[in-house]
């Protein structure tokens, strides 16, 4: 690619949730949810965990991308969108478009962007390429977006809720399990990457700023940004489902049931980083030391089989026969 066509920045986001389903989804299941498009194959992957990738279906854009102090950038082109699903348990609505400079500062017929799917061109001027990068980063995760804004938001809750409407899925989840939102930039920065700033926003939205090395890492960033959701959700989702065991009395059959479910549909999807690019996967490095991903999931697992082996002694204690998974 010439200098024009490398992109100045991706940006994306990924909307997690548990898969609106009593059984766990296999492959043929899954591969039946995710297609998309018809006659392009889902992508399967069996080992360490089941992972299911759909193909990319385009979504058209002309908008605006937030520049702080300055009058936001005239973008024109397609955003890219697939779903994902981890574990057969994890459901995932992936958006992202990769940001580059326009050859011509005119808007061109939609046949020219349909042809690179995932790709937005710059019709506006703006800076160079270090401060555009910045400013397109910090525009997107910290701007204020209005109606004329590059609405990733919406886009991937779309794309989710038409696959949680699936008539395919029963709609009866083993456990209640809130949807979360991971907003992602990344840029190009050789040297000073893999690079990775996470912030939590609030109860479920996060973001992350990431710097890569080269062009080709781009498409990785998505991937690992898709397999950081997952296990911040399993944080996520962990902890609320022991608040809400907390609401109920100890030893109860309502804590019970919120527990073991807890340990049966999530406990064994905890594999950081074996779904990341190995390029990207020393992101992980950093993200167990602090603020220490698996020490956190440790620990809550720890939690929920200590209440449930309580539990099942205060029962037999009391001469109660307790049908449940064997902790």
């Amino acid at each position: 690619m010439g200098p024009s066509t490398t992109p100045l920045i991706a940006l994306g986001e990924v909307r997690t949730c548990l898969v609106p389903a009593s059984a766990t989804l296999h492959r043929a299941e899954a591969s039946e949810l995710l297609a998309l498009i018809p006659g392009r194959r889902v992508l399967w992957r069996q080992r360490p965990g089941t992972l299911a990738v759909s193909p990319a279906s385009p979504v058209g854009v002309d908008c605006e991308l937030v520049l702080p102090d300055a009058a936001p950038a005239r973008v024109v082109g397609t955003v890219a969108g697939r779903a994902v699903v981890t574990g057969g348990r994890v459901l995932q609505s992936s958006v992202r478009t990769q940001v580059i400079r326009a050859a011509e500062r005119r808007r061109q017929t939609w046949s020219h962007y349909l042809s690179r799917v995932g790709v937005t061109e710059v019709i506006s001027k703006i800076g160079d390429r270090t401060e555009a990068c910045d400013a397109l980063a910090d525009g997107y995760l910290d701007g204020k977006p209005s109606s004329d804004t590059l609405d990733l938001a919406s886009i991937s809750e779309r794309l989710l809720a038409r696959l949680r409407a699936d008539p395919k899925l029963d709609q009866q989840a083993p456990l209640q399990a809130a949807t979360t939102r991971l907003r992602w930039a990344a840029k190009i920065g050789g040297a000073a990457g893999p690079k990775l700033r996470l912030r939590l926003d609030d109860e479920s939205v996060r973001s992350a700023w990431i710097i890569v090395r080269t062009e080709k890492d781009l498409e990785a960033a998505q991937r690992f940004c898709e397999d950081l959701a997952v296990h911040d959700w399993l944080l996520t989702v962990g902890d609320a489902a022991i608040e809400e065991a907390d609401r109920f009395p100890a030893s109860s059959r309502e804590q019970l049931e919120i527990l073991a479910a807890v340990l049966e549909h999530l406990g064994h999807l905890w594999m950081p980083g074996a779904h990341t690019p190995a390029d990207l996967r020393g992101l992980w490095k950093d993200l167990q030391s602090d603020p220490g991903f698996s020490r956190q999931w440790t620990a809550l697992m720890g939690q929920v089989r200590d209440r449930l082996r309580v539990a099942q002694w205060d029962h037999l204690a009391r001469g109660v026969r307790v049908s449940t998974t064997e902790w």
